[in-house]
C-alpha cells in the first residue's frame, strides 16, 4: 500500500515534484488522512497555521520545499519566523548558508530548484526583446515606475529616430514595407517595426497596475497553472533583462543564459507592517549593475557582448538554483521517501 501525502502547491514549484510523486505516493485532499505533508512554505497565512497545526496535533513528517529565491530570508531578521519544517528543500549553498545563520541548517537539505525542470533553449527571434520585471511589495513602488518611465523614453526616443529616417518616404507612401521590407502590411504600419532593434516588454504579476505600464505587457499569475511555463515562453525570446531587484525571474534568466541589468537605489522600507530596511538585498556578480542614468549605455553593453558575464551567471545559477550534479526533483522526492 502507498503512503499516503497531502500536498500543498501555489505557484508551480511543486508541478514537477507532484508528478513524480504520484508514482510512489497516493495523494490526499485532507492532511489528516496523509502520512506526510509537503509545503511550499511554513511561515505565512494558511501554510503557517497548518505547520502549527501539525506540530501541534499531527504529528506528521512535514517537507518545505523553497518556493522563491531568497525566500530563507524568512528564517532571519526582521521576521525570524520559527520553522516548523522536518525538512527544508532548499535550492542552493547560499540559500543553505541563510538557514545555516538562522540556525536551521540540521533540518536544511540542498536539492536544487524544481524550476530546472521548466528551462528550456531560447528561440529564434527578430530584433531585440528587452524584458522589464517591476520588484513585487506589498504597494507599487515608486523605483518601478522611475525605471519604467525611462526605459520607455529611450524606447520611443529610437522609435521616434526611425520615424524621421523614412518620415519623406512615408508621407509618399504610408505601407509598412517602408520602414521593414519584410513586413507585407498595406496601408497600416504596425508600431513592432518601429521598435523592433529595441523593444521594451514588461513582466507583470497581480501586483501591479497596468495603467502605469503601457505598451508590450506580458501578465502572469502565480494562481495560474500556466505561470512558470509562460515565464519561460518570454525568456525564450527575451535578450536581455532589467530590474531593481535580483529575483527568482533575474535567476532564472541568468540559468538560460540571458544578460541581467539591475539599477542600483532600491530598497526595501516595510513589509506587511514590519520594518525591512535591514533585509538582505541579493547581489550577484552575475549581473551588471548601474545608476538609471546609465541604463541605455549599459543596455547597449550587453547586447552587443551578451557573453560577457557569462562565467560569472552561471557561478550564481550553481550556487542559487541547480549545480548540474543531480536533478532537483529526484532529490525533493527523495528527501521526502526519507522522513516518511
Amino acid at each position: 500500500m502507498k503512503s499516503k501525502l497531502y500536498v500543498k502547491d501555489f505557484n508551480c514549484i511543486l508541478a514537477p515534484v507532484i508528478e513524480k510523486l504520484k508514482d510512489d505516493f497516493e495523494l490526499v485532499e485532507d492532511a489528516r488522512n496523509a502520512d506526510g505533508l509537503v509545503l511550499w512554505q511554513d511561515v505565512r497565512g494558511d501554510m503557517c497555521e497548518l505547520a502549527k497545526i501539525n506540530e501541534e496535533f499531527l504529528h506528521k513528517p512535514l517537507v518545505v520545499v523553497q518556493h522563491g529565491r531568497g525566500a530563507t530570508n524568512d528564517y532571519l531578521p526582521p521576521n525570524k519566523f520559527q520553522m516548523h519544517a522536518t525538512k527544508f528543500c532548499c535550492w542552493g549553498i547560499k540559500e543553505y548558508e541563510r538557514l545555516e545563520r538562522a540556525g536551521w541548517s540540521d533540518r536544511a537539505v540542498i536539492t536544487g530548484s524544481p524550476l530546472a525542470d521548466f528551462i528550456k533553449p531560447r528561440d529564434p527571434h527578430d530584433g531585440k526583446n528587452i524584458v522589464f520585471v517591476p520588484v513585487i511589495t506589498n504597494h507599487e513602488e515608486p523605483d518601478n515606475i522611475e525605471t519604467y518611465w525611462k526605459l520607455k523614453c529611450v524606447e520611443f526616443q529610437r522609435a521616434s529616430k526611425k520615424l524621421n529616417k523614412f518620415k519623406n518616404a512615408l508621407k509618399k507612401e504610408w505601407n509598412a514595407w517602408v520602414v521593414e521590407p519584410n513586413s507585407a502590411t498595406e496601408g497600416t504600419i504596425p508600431y513592432y517595426n518601429f521598435n523592433k532593434e529595441w523593444r521594451l516588454i514588461t513582466k507583470l504579476t497581480d501586483a501591479h497596475d497596468q495603467r502605469l505600464y503601457y505598451g508590450d505587457i506580458v501578465k502572469t499569475s502565480p494562481n495560474n497553472k500556466t505561470h512558470i511555463t509562460d515565464t519561460i515562453r518570454l525568456l525564450q525570446v527575451t535578450d536581455l533583462v532589467v530590474g531593481i531587484e535580483e529575483g527568482t525571474f533575474q535567476l532564472l534568466a541568468m540559468a538560460m543564459g540571458i544578460p541581467v541589468v539591475m539599477v542600483d537605489g532600491f530598497k526595501y522600507t516595510e513589509y506587511g507592517g514590519i520594518d525591512y530596511s535591514s533585509v538582505e538585498m541579493i547581489k550577484t556578480t552575475g549581473v551588471r549593475r548601474v545608476e538609471l542614468s546609465d541604463i541605455e549605455k549599459t543596455i547597449d553593453e550587453e547586447l552587443a557582448n551578451p557573453e560577457a558575464l557569462k562565467k560569472e551567471r552561471e557561478k550564481v545559477v550553481s550556487e542559487e538554483f541547480c549545480d548540474g550534479s543531480s536533478n532537483p526533483i529526484d532529490n525533493i522526492v527523495n528527501v521526502i521517501k526519507g522522513v516518511l
